[in-house]
């Protein structure tokens, strides 16, 4: 029982311990960024001259005394003070005013934390730990309220979304491709007309069809856009695009494809084998268009990012990829899986084919006991006045829920641990197990917002749609 207590206890510690650390990091971030030292070396000979001008002074010596110098008379003055506060004789040696000091000083401590004053050092450490424990859990408490303030403002423009009544694609479309169920809703702008790029299941595996609409509620099929891969191939289990090149990542901006070295890009995610679903490992591939409707592969008989070279938390199987072009470079958020845990990534590229890992990762790990316990995946990235806005789904508390995390950098994020939209939420049953992998326009026409998701229930796994003002 002793053991299972400690082990508790230390539990607990450790969890105050990384709180406490990741709090540090940040703050010590923060004032380098403020600072911007252009030479530490020199900074921290400016520090230590400032520093032991004070020792010297507070000595009683020369500000321009040496270590040594200020050694000796601080240590004459630290015994005289020393000896004074312990109630020691003057002529007492360290000995015996070190005892007298140390029953001082635990009869102070028993006092402090309401032991009695003969208590033995155990006693009091005990007493200690529980209020000293108690006291930061307090302070980080305190910390956790502030930060979850900043993301309740953060994301209260995506909360509170409406219904559309159906599926906007169903289960089994009419688009003659024999799908069972669709997933992976990706919406764009082609001319006048939107387009969306869904992904359907056959007993196979994955293929993507196109749909297309003037309303963004009327969907008309349009067949397939990239099929299997060729028998041995990576992508042989098929295919679903997850990202593409579009001119502004802007969250109000209207999704339409942007030409880098003259053709249009996607990233998809794809299998390797044909029979079921998702057979891992999983990896990913690029395609090209020249006119956005004919799309072919780009990456040849190699994936673009796959289990080879992974990390242990994405060691079994790499998922859906979300494109973004930023600051010189392409960014890919993808999730991936260990077992069955899955978290979200990046990877970084200049030409499309090579891609390296960010050291960092995981950027959105999962939380124990959260809505995003088991799941952090299918990310979709937008920049919002100021500050980029990921939108994941995550997996924990029953179910499969849409969530939000925000960042300044796209490197450092931070999730709100409540989901813009929770499963099980739609009154005709649509989501009763999942809401997820979301699909984010905006339609200027008439300032709504249109999340077009997977959902699945008790009708099936087909596109359902939540608009942020009654349509």
């Amino acid at each position: 029982m002793d053991e299972e207590k400690s082990k508790s206890e230390w539990e607990e510690w450790k969890d105050i311990g990384r709180r406490i650390e990741r709090l540090l990091k940040d703050d010590i971030q923060k004032a380098a960024e403020a600072g911007k030292p252009g030479n530490w070396k020199e900074t921290g000979k400016d520090i230590e001259t400032k520093v032991r001008s004070q020792m010297a002074k507070a000595a009683g010596v020369s500000p321009d005394a040496d270590w040594n110098e200020i050694g000796r008379h601080t240590e004459s003055r630290i015994k005289d003070a020393f000896t004074q506060w312990a109630g020691a004789d003057p002529n007492d040696d360290w000995t015996t005013i070190g005892k007298k000091a140390e029953a001082k000083i635990r009869s102070q401590a028993a006092g402090v934390v309401g032991a009695d004053g003969e208590s033995d050092w155990v006693d009091i450490g005990k007493k200690i730990s529980g209020t000293l424990k108690s006291k930061i859990g307090d302070w980080l408490g305190e910390h956790e309220a502030s930060e979850i303030e900043d993301l309740d403002k953060l994301s209260e423009p995506y909360r509170g979304w409406h219904y559309y009544p159906d599926y906007v694609v169903q289960p089994t479309p009419r688009d003659e491709l024999n799908f069972s169920s669709v997933d992976c809703p990706l919406v764009w702008k082609l001319g006048d007309q939107w387009q969306m790029w869904y992904t359907g299941f056959d007993g196979r595996g994955y293929q993507t069809a196109l749909a297309v609409s003037g309303d963004l509620v009327n969907w008309e099929s349009r067949g397939l856009v990239m099929g299997f891969g060729k028998e041995g191939a990576f992508d042989y289990g098929g295919v679903t695009f997850g990202g593409a090149l579009f001119e502004s990542y802007d969250i109000k901006a209207q999704r339409i494809l942007k030409k880098w070295n003259d053709k249009y890009w996607a990233l998809y995610g794809c299998y390797p084998k044909q029979g079921g679903y998702e057979i891992r490992p999983g990896a990913e591939g690029a395609a090209w268009s020249e006119d956005a409707v004919n799309w072919h592969r780009a990456s040849g008989e190699v994936p673009i990012l796959s289990v080879k070279g992974a990390a242990e938390w994405e060691k079994d199987c790499i998922y859906q990829p979300w494109l973004l072009e930023h600051d010189g470079r392409f960014w890919n958020f993808y999730n991936a899986a260990n077992g069955s845990i899955e978290q979200t990534g990046l990877a970084t590229s200049t030409d499309m084919i090579t891609w390296y890992r960010y050291p960092g990762n995981p950027i959105i790990r999962n939380r124990q006991g959260g809505y995003d316990e088991s799941f952090c995946s299918d990310p979709k990235v937008f920049y919002d006045n100021g500050i980029w806005v990921m939108f994941y789904f995550g997996v924990g508390r029953g179910g499969a829920h849409i969530m939000a995390a925000f960042s300044d950098d796209l490197l450092n994020w931070k999730s709100h641990p409540d989901p813009l939209y929770k499963a099980g939420g739609h009154p005709g049953g649509l989501d009763k197990t999942y809401a997820h992998k979301v699909s984010l326009v905006y339609n200027e026409q008439n300032d709504t917002f249109y999340m077009f998701y997977c959902a699945v229930g008790e009708k099936g796994r087909g596109i359902a749609l939540l608009t942020s003002k009654p349509i």
